[in-house]
C-alpha cells in the first residue's frame, strides 16, 4: 500500500501483564504499516499513569492483571480520550467477562488465541472510526 494512502499511524496502547505476549505484539506491530505502539503498561495502575501522559487512539487490553481486572481501566480511557478504541484481547472470555466488558464500553473482543491479521485488523478498523 502506498505510504500516502496509509495515512496518519493508529497509536496504539497496550495493557497485557504477561511480558512475552507484550514482546510478540510488539514485533507483530512493528511489522505492520501504519500502526505504532506508544505506551506499554504491564498493570492498571501504569495505565492509568499513561493515560493522562500519552496520546493513543486504540488501547489494546487484557483482562487480567496483577492489580485488577481490565475493564475497570475502560472508564479511565474514555475519560482521558472519548474517542479512543477500546479491543479486549483476553484468554478469559467467559460470559460473565463478556457482559462486563461489554457494559463497561468495549468496542471489540477478541480472544488471545486470534491471528495477527485479525488483530491488526481490528486495531485499524477501531483506530479510523
Amino acid at each position: 500500500m502506498p505510504e500516502e494512502e496509509l495515512g496518519m499511524p493508529i497509536r496504539v496502547m497496550l495493557v497485557e501483564d504477561h511480558a512475552a505476549f507484550r514482546h510478540v505484539m510488539r514485533v507483530l506491530l512493528a511489522r505492520e504499516p501504519n500502526l505504532e505502539m506508544v505506551a506499554q503498561a504491564e498493570s492498571l495502575d501504569e495505565a492509568r499513569q499513561h493515560c493522562t501522559s500519552v496520546e493513543f487512539d486504540v488501547v489494546v487490553l487484557d483482562l487480567s492483571l496483577p492489580d485488577g481486572n481490565g475493564a475497570d481501566l475502560i472508564v479511565d480511557v474514555r475519560e482521558a480520550n472519548p474517542a479512543v478504541g477500546v479491543l479486549i484481547l483476553s484468554a478469559s472470555l467467559d460470559p460473565t467477562s463478556l457482559q462486563r466488558v461489554t457494559l463497561a464500553g468495549a468496542d471489540e473482543i477478541l480472544d488471545k488465541l486470534a491471528s495477527p491479521t485479525e488483530i491488526a485488523g481490528a486495531i485499524r478498523h477501531l483506530g479510523s472510526a
